[in-house]
Order: structure tokens, then C-alpha cells, then sequence
């Protein structure tokens, strides 16, 4: 699993923002006017996830506009870099006193790495990974050939 940070996210974006549109953006702010998401709000934070598709969440300001961003949007461009993947994406936005809307992402990109093989293709892997001197591959591949066998 791949864990992803705000400045990751924003850097992805920007990328592929600038693939997409051709044109560079300047910054990519956060968003703090969820008059619709109010009903969100817990303890003044707002949590937003994948489910909440259509939030506006971002906006990106080019050279002679601003545009917004949505969940979904960051979902699409997380999803171009990270091909095949299930992604958790998570923004939160603080609006207790003096914290001024500040706001994080995050997001957890797992994939399924973990493909169902015979024993007889755990047995190669196994000589591989002794051919590689891989200890905790080789441990790896051991116990799931102990699964298969027991």
C-alpha cells in the first residue's frame, strides 16, 4: 500500500492538471465554502471521502482563470498515476476557532499484489528468491507454500 500526503496529492494534480489542460497551473488552493456540506460538519471538521464525489474541494488558478476541482476529479488524476488500483482518498477541513479552514488530504492506494498461485509456481519463486538472497521474500513465499500445503 502507498500512502500519499497533501503536497503528493497537490504535485499530482498539478501534473496532471497541466497534461490534460495544456496549460500550467499557478497553485491549486484549497477550498473552504461548503455552504451544501454544512450537514458534514463534525466537532467544526469536515471529513470528506471517495463517497462524496461532487464536492468541490479544490480550485485551480491559471494564468486567466480559476477553476474548481472536485473529489472526482482527484480521483481520476490519482487514478492515471496509479493504474489499477483501489484508492481511499480523504480531505479534511478544520473550521474551529483560529484555525482558518485549514485543510489536509490524504489517500491510500493499495493494489491486488497478492495473485493466487499453484505450488508448483510458489516452488520456483522460492529458487528465485534464494537465487536473490531475498530472506523476507523467500519467508514470504514459504509460509503461503505451508498454507497450501497444510
Amino acid at each position: 500500500m502507498i500512502r500519499l500526503e497533501t503536497q503528493d496529492i497537490v504535485n499530482i494534480a498539478k501534473k496532471q492538471i497541466a497534461g490534460i489542460f495544456k496549460m500550467e497551473p499557478l497553485e491549486l488552493n484549497f477550498v473552504n465554502d461548503f455552504q451544501g456540506e454544512k450537514y458534514l460538519l463534525t466537532n467544526d471538521k469536515l471529513h470528506l471521502t471517495n463517497q462524496h464525489y461532487w464536492a468541490k474541494v479544490m480550485d485551480c488558478v491559471f494564468d486567466n482563470q480559476i477553476r474548481p476541482v472536485l473529489m472526482c476529479e482527484i480521483l481520476y488524476f490519482l487514478r492515471n498515476e496509479f493504474m489499477e488500483s483501489d484508492i481511499k482518498l480523504q480531505f479534511d477541513f478544520d473550521f474551529t476557532e483560529g484555525s482558518e479552514g485549514a485543510a489536509a488530504a490524504s489517500a491510500e492506494i493499495s493494489f491486488n499484489d497478492s495473485p493466487e498461485l499453484q505450488k508448483s509456481e510458489i516452488t520456483e519463486l522460492i529458487d528465485f528468491a534464494l537465487a536473490l538472497q531475498d530472506k523476507q521474500w523467500f519467508q514470504e513465499l514459504t509460509n503461503k507454500y505451508r498454507q497450501l500445503t497444510a
